[in-house]
């Protein structure tokens, strides 16, 4: 018969963290596989014993071949959690791996600092974008982070303070469940400069004033570095952006981003995705990487080039903002319409009939049912006490879908 790879949580103590049951399990292994610091609790056992360093699943084949094996795998805390147990159950049928979780590290840790954590988002920053933590910590009261040995939580705190969050409580546990176990409890600006032992989790907490940041609420225009007042008004943009429709996990462009005031604002709805603001100014392009920097929208990727040249090696996207052209709206449409994924929501701002024509011809080729939509926008100014209007050019916001199949 064959066995199930048996994926075992351990804590820090090794087997003293462990219940008998699958002390006994551990004992019948006819293989153990773990970190050397696991592997060396059991250092007596007289299964063969293979150290995991690198991805496993190079090592997954020998796991298909295990044949009548009984094959242990030893992981620090909830293997389930961000651990092994995710790459295991990716390569092997689910009736092939049993999994024994214990508590994860960052369970521990807000126990040792005697937080509550019902409320709190659970995530980590080894080979995850950094922009997800961020956003999490705009929507987040409290964090537990799993750091590793780059993502240290001295560049987590600067990472999260520089994309503007407040300094608040932070707290660094270090050598969970070992004797030489330490807290830090400080705030995010304290931690910037700090050294830490090399095992070590993060937890960020927010007082009980806090709240998060609203899912979408546009900045004025003078928020914003841009050249002559050329920049896609608050008010259109907001209308542009309900239009693209962003979820959080989204691929988006932004062609002709100009200086990315919509490449920011997208970014933030698509925060767990990736924008490419695609712009060839070169003014435009250094106002671009001013707004991208100063409201930390690192999940933005400044292309600098023309489209639709520049879009080649571009994935293929969920949503595109075109805010200009440069005369190549045939190239740059029939372009999206061979790469974009089914469904792509595609959405152009306009300024002249002749373009708006020219837009509606092209979507309405490709199959896209294009809507149109004339905005007018008109500013109070004060007049001799009193208030007057001015309004500004009208705007058109054109709007196509990609067909579900892709044709």
């Amino acid at each position: 018969m064959s066995y199930p790879v048996l994926v075992v949580g351990v804590g820090a103590e090794g087997p003293a963290s462990l219940p008998e049951a699958t002390r006994q399990h551990i004992a019948q292994a006819d293989q153990l596989w773990g970190s050397e610091r696991l592997l060396a609790f059991w250092a007596d056992h007289p299964a063969p014993k293979t150290v995991i360093k690198a991805s496993v699943s190079r090592l997954v084949e020998r796991l298909r071949e295990r044949g009548d094996q009984r094959v242990v795998v030893l992981a620090s805390g909830d293997p389930g959690f961000y651990g092994i147990a995710g790459t295991l159950l990716r390569y092997l049928p689910a009736h092939e791996v049993e999994i024994i979780p214990h508590v994860t590290s960052l369970q521990l840790a807000f126990a040792r600092a005697h937080l509550d954590w019902s409320d709190a988002v659970l995530t980590s920053a080894h080979a995850r974008p950094l922009a997800e933590l961020v956003g999490w910590a705009r929507r987040a009261a409290k964090l537990g982070i799993l750091t590793d040995p780059t993502r240290t939580p001295a560049l987590l705190a600067r990472t999260l303070l520089d994309a503007g969050l407040d300094d608040c409580r932070a707290i660094v546990v270090e050598n969970l469940g070992l004797p030489e176990e330490r807290l830090i409890d400080s705030r995010l600006s304290q931690l910037v400069n700090g050294q830490f032992a090399a095992l070590n989790v993060m937890l960020v907490v927010r007082g009980d004033a806090w709240r998060p940041r609203p899912v979408y609420a546009s900045r004025p225009d003078e928020a914003y570095a841009h050249r002559r007042g050329l920049i896609t008004k608050a008010e259109v943009r907001s209308l542009s952006l309900a239009a693209l429709a962003l979820a959080e996990t989204d691929t988006a462009w932004d062609v002709g981003a100009g200086s990315g005031a919509l490449s920011v604002e997208m970014a933030e709805l698509a925060w767990r995705g990736q924008v490419f603001a695609v712009e060839c100014d070169a003014e435009n392009l250094a106002f671009l990487h001013r707004n991208v920097e100063k409201f930390g929208a690192l999940n933005v990727t400044i292309v600098e080039g023309h489209a639709p040249e520049a879009l080649e090696e571009l994935p293929p996207p969920q949503a595109v903002f075109v805010g200009g052209t440069g005369g190549e709206m045939v190239a740059i449409l029939n372009h999206i319409a061979r790469v974009a994924r089914p469904g792509c929501r595609v959405v152009l701002n306009l300024a002249t009939l002749e373009h708006v024509s020219q837009g509606l011809q092209l979507m309405s080729s490709l199959g896209w049912s294009p809507r149109l939509t004339q905005v007018n926008i008109a500013y109070g100014q004060a007049l001799a006490g009193l208030t007057r209007l001015s309004p500004l050019n009208p705007v058109f916001i054109l709007v196509g879908t990609q067909p579900a199949d892709g044709s």
